[in-house]
């Protein structure tokens, strides 16, 4: 297979190219991503720093601010990618993410965490609808969901290698010089961007890829001809785009737990802040594993498959959350309750990762042409505005007592919801492909 690759690089101007995009793409995403794992990661450390007597609940908010962020940037980002172009979007991201937690890094007052973690995770979530933009230029329609499958293990490898390799340095500096040592490699990373990274393969005398649509099998997009509020209006009468939105919620708030996950192992295991950190890592292990192998697993299933498959994930993590709220009822020794639970937290994240990137990335570009980023945009600015009061809400209820067991309680209704909603947009997807008469 290697021989091949390599064979194909030499002759294949073109396929040479895609993966040059491809790896500048995930090392992008993956410095930005890291940037706010880091934050995450510090949590413990943060709340054990007495010049700033931050409690569960403002460790909520901070989350909830940068959530609030991530929403507005989904909102505006995804109108400014498919205008300017993916690349300077892309490096716009990269580059206001940095100054940000340069900002974060030096700050002690509540509200200017707030504030520094708004703008980041607002610049971070250019990355998506930029990437969505440049995917469409660089990649056919039957690579689509094994190239987002790829991207999404990006922010995965960045919280693994956050949580063991960053977390551990909270054994010998302050989380300030770690945070310092994140925004440095994410520096180097955007000076490599500048010079590799390309909008369209006309930038590098390459022929454009020609685009087709999958619902319609036509050269010419639906939504091609249509002005943005014409787009708009046709998202809204969508009940497709409803039930993505509706699933995408759920979905986010689940992902939302990875933010409160050391803090939980700290408090729930009597962990140390750095020994925390690490053992962190269990939750982006599971994602990386499933997202590698989900978007090419999701371009071969047909759309009935789907069904059965990605329905069976959520399932999976209703499950996992319920084992973990019967976690303390169990008679066993802590260290084997730890394990349990990093076990079942990795599960977690194996199970609802590809239910969260790729149905999503992929039905936005198809259904989306051209105003693609308008629309992941939108999808994830409704999970994000689901999320923002979970995070405000969750922190404050970890803060009670016995308040770990009510936030999971929390997370085990919405993984019921997301279950019913997502197994609902795959069938309407399953029955739309069958009523425009194609077969998979």
């Amino acid at each position: 297979m290697l021989s091949t690759i390599n064979q194909r690089l030499g002759s294949d101007r073109q396929f040479k190219w895609q993966l040059i995009i491809l790896a500048a793409m995930y090392s992008g995403y993956g410095a930005i991503y890291m940037l706010r794992a880091t934050v995450v990661t510090l949590g413990p450390a943060m709340l054990e720093d007495p010049t700033l007597a931050l409690t569960k609940t403002a460790w909520g908010a901070i989350i909830g601010w940068g959530t609030a962020g991530t929403l507005a940037g989904k909102l505006i980002n995804g109108v400014m990618a498919d205008k300017f172009g993916g690349r300077k979007m892309f490096l716009f991201s990269i580059a206001l993410c940095i100054l940000a937690s340069c900002v974060f890094a030096s700050m002690h007052q509540l509200i200017f965490f707030n504030l520094a973690y708004f703008v980041t995770l607002f610049s971070k979530s250019a990355g998506w609808p930029s990437m969505a933009n440049l995917i469409m230029q660089w990649y056919p329609v039957s690579w689509r969901g094994r190239i987002w499958g790829v991207l999404s293990s990006s922010s995965r490898f960045s919280s693994i290698f956050t949580s063991l390799v960053l977390g551990s340095l909270i054994f010998y500096i302050s989380w300030r010089e770690v945070l310092s040592v994140a925004i440095i490699f994410a520096i180097a990373v955007a000076v490599l961007l500048y010079f590799i990274l390309k909008q369209s393969p006309t930038d590098v005398a390459l022929e454009k890829i020609e685009v087709i649509n999958c619902d319609d099998n036509e050269k010419a997009h639906p939504l091609d001809k249509f002005s943005l509020p014409q787009a708009l209006l046709n998202f809204v009468k969508s009940p497709r785009v409803w039930l993505i939105s509706f699933s995408i919620v759920c979905l986010t708030v689940l992902m939302e737990f990875q933010s409160f996950i050391p803090i939980y192992l700290k408090e729930t295991f009597n962990l140390t802040s750095g020994v925390a950190a690490v053992t962190s890592a269990a939750f982006p292990i599971g994602c990386l594993i499933s997202v590698l192998c989900g978007g090419y697993v999701f371009d071969l299933l047909s759309k009935k498959r789907r069904i059965f498959v990605l329905g069976g994930m959520m399932l999976l993590s209703i499950l996992c959350i319920g084992f973990l709220i019967l976690i303390p009822n169990f008679d066993i020794n802590n260290s084997f309750a730890l394990y349990s639970s990093l076990f079942t937290i990795m599960l977690f994240g194996l199970a609802i990762a590809p239910c969260y990137y790729i149905p999503m990335s992929v039905f936005s570009i198809d259904y989306g042409g051209k105003h693609c980023g308008v629309l992941v945009g939108i999808i994830d600015a409704i999970g994000y505005l689901g999320a923002i009061f979970f995070d405000f809400y969750g922190g404050a209820i970890a803060d009670e007592e016995n308040g770990w067991n009510k936030f999971l309680y929390i997370l085990f209704i919405v993984s019921i919801i997301g279950f019913a909603t997502l197994t609902m947009f795959l069938v309407s997807e399953y029955r739309h492909n069958n009523l425009h008469g194609k077969t998979e």
